[in-house]
């Protein structure tokens, strides 16, 4: 009695993790270690309990579904700052809209999707991919065309050489950048191409841009979807980009963001919302302001990442003579002889819960782009990620030998 399209969604990765290790008990000489979820772990940064605890009574009022003035404009400042130049392509009541971060409007632009072209349509999701992605795609009503990521292309999806066909078919494409789980950054040009096969295919171009503000600081900032828009000219056509502050300010549970691009898409994603989904409480908008006004307890966070980075480097290198820090986010894309097993392995003898990468893609005529990859969140605090780093090593030696 419910729509059987969404039955996919079952078979997600923790689903898939916690059935893996199922009948498999973590090693109880060692405390239980869990690098599986990307979760940051520096804490909310600690102005924004104050914030909260003055606009109190705001709790009282429905928010609208536009952004309060002192957000669109925190909003505006950050893009200013962030994509100098960027933000004369933004009229705060045409082209952007708070949210509840990106998981929510990631799914809801499929159905934004949905009848944009006659017949049978497709979606075009990158693949390792994020659950909303695939969520929004079934949601456009589509078939489903998954773009691997592979090492020889950055981890980005080769999109230089698709079958016209396939995009005179396409209503939507998801891409990430910076990449998750690689941390691999598309350059600006990589960025235009994409814009331009949008607006000469007419499908909508969905940019997820969660992990923008984790970088290497050693690195030039990742650009971004509305950087590329403004080199190609004054138009935000078919471009939707996603912004939240959940890694950029540790702030996962309170669910902000915005989304902003093409005028037509954002009028209509306030109509949905306005009608159907969820606002952003005006107590969290103000919080919001102050996360996207602040720049120092970001800056904070990449350098945490970046020492984890180091440490990670400094155990691994001498098993993997290649080995390179990623340009951006907080996960580390290890390479195994076998995931799955290697998640076994780590979790029964080192109490290391790791993510395997085949579980966070989809396997098409045979091959899987995260099979031979475990995904490792290096979030937490120096010492717990010198201690995963030392279970990591002991099991690379008995994996060699």
């Amino acid at each position: 009695m419910v729509n059987s399209d969404y039955n996919i969604l079952k078979d997600w990765m923790f689903g898939k993790l916690a059935s893996l290790l199922e009948n498999t008990e973590p090693n109880p000489k060692y405390p239980v270690l869990k690098m599986s979820l990307g979760e940051p772990t520096l804490g909310v940064p600690d102005f924004t309990k104050k914030i909260l605890d003055i606009n109190y009574n705001d709790w009282a009022k429905y928010p609208p579904s536009e952004a309060i003035p002192s957000y669109g404009n925190s909003i505006f400042n950050y893009i200013k700052r962030r994509y100098p130049g960027a933000e004369k392509l933004i009229k705060l009541n045409k082209n952007l809209v708070p949210v509840p971060g990106t998981r929510e409007p990631l799914h809801l632009i499929g159905l934004l999707a949905k009848n944009l072209k006659v017949g049978e349509t497709t979606a075009l999701i990158t693949n390792p991919f994020y659950h909303a992605w695939l969520a929004g795609s079934i949601s456009s009503g589509s078939k489903i065309h998954w773009l691997n990521s592979l090492p020889k292309h950055n981890y980005l999806p080769d999109i230089s050489n698709l079958p016209e066909n396939l995009l005179n078919s396409s209503v939507i494409m998801y891409i990430c950048s910076p990449s998750n789980p690689h941390g691999s950054v598309a350059s600006i040009d990589y960025l235009k191409k994409a814009i331009l096969l949008a607006r000469k295919y007419k499908f909508i171009l969905a940019i997820d841009e969660c992990y923008g503000d984790i970088y290497r600081m050693n690195k030039s900032k990742p650009p971004g979807g509305l950087e590329a828009a403004l080199s190609l000219g004054e138009s935000l056509e078919n471009l939707i980009i996603f912004n939240s502050l959940s890694k950029r300010s540790n702030v996962c549970g309170m669910r902000a963001g915005f989304i902003a691009g093409d005028e037509n898409i954002i009028e209509n994603y306030k109509l949905l919302v306005s009608n159907g989904a969820s606002p952003v409480p005006i107590p969290i908008q103000k919080v919001a302001s102050a996360l996207y006004d602040d720049d120092d307890h970001h800056l904070e966070g990449c350098l945490h990442y970046d020492k984890n980075f180091e440490l990670a480097e400094k155990y691994l290198k001498p098993f993997y003579k290649d080995f390179k820090i990623p340009d951006a986010g907080f996960f580390l894309w290890l390479k195994v002889n076998d995931d799955k097993e290697a998640a076994k392995i780590l979790w029964e003898r080192f109490s290391l819960r790791v993510m395997p990468g085949s579980f966070m893609a989809k396997e098409v005529n045979g091959f899987n782009p995260g099979r031979g990859f475990l995904r490792i969140s290096l979030v937490d605090k120096k010492e717990v990620i010198e201690e995963t780093m030392k279970r990591i090593c002991l099991f690379l030696k008995m994996d060699i030998s």
